[in-house]
């Protein structure tokens, strides 16, 4: 569903202070419409608090989240309760349980972001990490236990110029060579570029049995024509 009222002012924050991010389609899920929906429903002086995937808090794209938080709000805080099941071998371990069980695959994050016109910005950035190899229950029992923000321990984020929070990059592959790149085709390794196939339907027309593969494309086609 599309809101364009809430988009173009996605368009005009978020999206636009990502740097080096051409795919921007990630900054209108509906997690991030409602933080935009919500910040902008704010005076002078208020909170914003959510339960939400913890895709904006690392993600490339997200870095335009990231810069607008810093601008708007005074104070940021937020706990990562981890549990990516997205990742593989002992990263994935290390994530822990998911917090919502089968409801969500993606880790989770705790945000409040408080808004004082009357204190300078940038934002202080206040951040928790719940830690390594947790079950949910003991996640959910530091939570019980912190009672509230007040009485979580944080840590103080600086975030770098390319707004990065958590994993900061190394400037030093700014000098690597790259592989190629949309600005100068002529000074990467290759010159020309390709997204590849972008249909989203290999499932339709790929499949070891010939007669599934008729059977998938005739359902798929019957259902986009019916439709």
């Amino acid at each position: 569903m599309r809101y364009p009222t809430l988009d173009a002012r996605i368009s005009g924050t978020y999206a636009r202070a990502v740097v080096g991010v051409k795919n921007k389609n990630s900054l209108y899920d509906s997690y991030i419409r409602a933080f935009r929906w919500a910040s902008d429903r704010l005076g002078e002086r208020g909170i914003v608090g959510f339960v939400t995937g913890a895709g904006w808090l690392d993600g490339n794209a997200a870095s335009g989240i990231r810069a607008c938080f810093a601008k708007e709000f005074a104070h940021i805080y937020v706990v990562n309760l981890r549990g990516n099941a997205r990742l593989k071998g002992e990263l994935w371990q290390k994530e822990g349980d998911k917090i919502f069980g089968q409801a969500s695959r993606s880790a989770i994050t705790l945000t409040f972001l408080v808004k004082d016109a009357q204190i300078e910005v940038p934002a202080r950035i206040h951040y928790h990490d719940i830690g390594d190899y947790l079950k949910r229950d003991q996640k959910l029992g530091k939570l019980k236990e912190f009672e509230s923000v007040a009485n979580t321990p944080m840590k103080q984020i600086q975030p770098n110029k390319e707004h990065d929070w958590i994993e900061q990059r190394n400037d030093e592959f700014k000098r690597f060579l790259a592989l190629g790149t949309k600005i100068d085709p002529m000074t990467g390794v290759f010159h020309t570029q390709t997204s590849g196939l972008t249909t989203r339907r290999d499932a339709w027309v790929y499949n070891f049995s010939s007669i599934r593969l008729r059977q998938t494309f005739r359902r798929q086609w019957i259902s986009l024509i019916t439709n």
